[in-house]
């Protein structure tokens, strides 16, 4: 289970509770998983298996050719993912205009496709905001898209090349982040609102 919800609507929790029963075993990938799925769900400790979240090798030398093809003269600021609304992406751009007022060259780069759900119900609205705003406050030379998914090794690159990661997230329930792991791995600074 990627995610497991401390208080789940009445359906959630009868569609998780019906799998857990249909279920052998189940594994999550965070301690706190493991506890809501024995205090919400009744789930014996014996049937949860706990396998932490796991990140790519990302050596030291990772990304330094790659930041010189990018071209970003100051620090670089990453976020990858699938795009929505409640990944909080455009508080970081609102942002922006002060980084670069005190750090010339800083880049913003945004790495991943619209999530298909997303896409489904309302297209590119999300991203065009974003864009939009960029131009808006005037940075958009220091934001950049990068509109689709990339591979691992690609990213790895990325993770490589950054300074500063970000998970500008705006759900404080999300239980668990590759992207926050990916980037801890890669022994850089993030920055994150605080979720479980």
């Amino acid at each position: 289970l990627h995610t497991v919800l401390r208080e789940p609507s009445p359906s959630q929790k009868a569609v998780l509770d019906e799998l857990l029963q249909l279920s052998e075993r189940v594994i999550v990938m965070s301690e706190k998983a493991v506890g809501f799925l024995m205090d919400v769900h009744g789930v014996p400790l014996d049937k949860i298996d706990l396998i932490p979240h796991g990140i790519p090798d990302i050596p030291t030398a990772a990304g330094k050719a790659f930041r010189d093809e990018l071209a970003i003269d100051g620090p670089m600021i990453l976020t990858f993912g699938l795009l929505s609304p409640d990944k909080g992406i455009q508080y970081v751009i609102e942002a922006m205009p002060k980084i670069v007022k005190s750090h010339p060259g800083a880049t913003y780069v945004v790495v991943g496709a619209t999530h298909p759900h997303v896409r489904s119900s309302a297209g590119e609205t999300y991203r065009e905001s974003l864009v939009a705003l960029a131009h808006e406050l005037g940075v958009a030379e220091n934001v950049r898209f990068v509109d689709r998914f990339v591979s691992i090794e690609e990213l790895v690159q990325y993770l490589g090349a950054m300074d500063f990661y970000v998970t500008p997230y705006l759900n404080p329930h999300q239980i668990t982040s590759g992207t926050l792991a990916y980037s801890v791995g890669a022994g850089k600074v993030v920055i994150s609102p605080p979720y479980w």
